[in-house]
């Protein structure tokens, strides 16, 4: 993707995908970035990755919901801050049950048919009481 930083045309793409890092161009400039180091990079499927927009200010992963500054690749703390992988899964499972959401409360002919054949059938069937109780 490009953009424009001071009137230069900016651009990224991931160059080599292995299985601990990535190489990314970013304005004609190849950074190595480690999973070791971004361990919530691989939880991201292929097609995220590849998906990579550049910025003025660093790289962004839309469909990933990550950003990374160039000056952050470029000047790497001694001590990297590493964001807890368990929060980061927790928020993106939580943008994919509202996208689920979305997409099950959406509204079709063919949802409303489906719904019409069923409710001649008699409906969703009911619930089982619980037998094995105690």
């Amino acid at each position: 993707m490009n953009a424009l930083k001071n009137g230069m045309e900016v651009s990224a793409k991931v160059v080599e995908l292995a299985r601990d890092f990535m190489m990314v161009d970013y304005c004609g400039k190849v950074y190595r970035i480690d999973f070791d180091r971004y361990p919530y990079f691989r939880s991201c499927f292929v097609s995220e990755l590849y998906n990579i927009k550049a910025s003025a200010v660093g790289l962004h992963w839309p469909e990933a919901d990550i950003d990374l500054e160039i000056e952050y690749l470029e000047n790497p703390p001694e001590k990297p801050d590493k964001v807890s992988l368990d929060w980061w899964k927790a928020q993106r499972r939580r943008i994919l049950s509202r996208l689920g959401a979305v997409g099950g409360s959406s509204r079709s002919a063919r949802k409303t048919f489906a719904s019409r054949l069923n409710g001649m059938k008699g409906g969703r069937p009911k619930k089982k009481p619980d037998t094995m109780l105690a």
